[in-house]
């Protein structure tokens, strides 16, 4: 899989957050879709108030304030109610690590993970990374479709709810790719 690709097609349809914001999941967020399940989790991440260090009591205030706020706003939506910010070295070694971290966990999940076409395993990516391993899992003809190599189907079965268009188009595009790349 080119790791590469996949993290520059999370910054596009993630976006690049500098703050803690919901997800349209619910779960507290921030950098490219990274999910933080707890106060814990965020204070271990590196943060800054006014360009020093924030401290975990501004990370768990910050973190408290959006979890407590409605999930469904847009994600600037969230700004005011935090005062710590991550830089953007930090939001990159962040996704970075995360889409190592995803992959391995496709990986065990998937055990034919290694057999798809690359452009198949960047399609699995963007779905499992939007939707949860969980939420990937819901779409048994769409993997049956990826285990039997019919991309044409797994193409057609890719569509997720409460997803932009676009982002469900340049999945079933790159399912429709490794059908080109059979065929040529």
């Amino acid at each position: 899989m080119d790791q590469a690709a996949v993290a520059a097609r999370l910054r596009t349809y993630e976006g690049s957050i500098p703050y803690m914001y919901k997800c349209t999941g619910g779960e507290v967020t921030v950098g490219v879709g990274h999910a933080m399940p707890s106060a814990g989790a965020a204070a271990a991440l590196a943060w800054q108030v006014g360009g020093a260090p924030a401290g975990t009591e501004a990370v768990t205030a910050d973190y408290g304030a959006v979890s407590a706020a409605p999930k469904g706003m847009v994600a600037a939506a969230y700004a005011s109610l935090t005062q710590c910010r991550m830089g953007d070295a930090d939001i990159e070694a962040l996704v970075q690590a995360d889409v190592v971290s995803f992959e391995a966990q496709l990986r065990r999940t998937l055990p034919r993970w290694d057999s798809y076409p690359e452009t198949v395993q960047e399609a699995l990516f963007d779905m499992a990374f939007n939707l949860g391993l969980g939420g990937l899992m819901k779409f048994p003809a769409m993997l049956n479709a990826v285990d039997a190599g019919d991309w044409a189907t797994a193409a057609a079965q890719c569509h997720r709810l409460g997803i932009s268009d676009a982002r469900n188009q340049e999945t079933a595009n790159l399912f429709r790719q490794a059908t080109s790349a059979a065929a040529g």
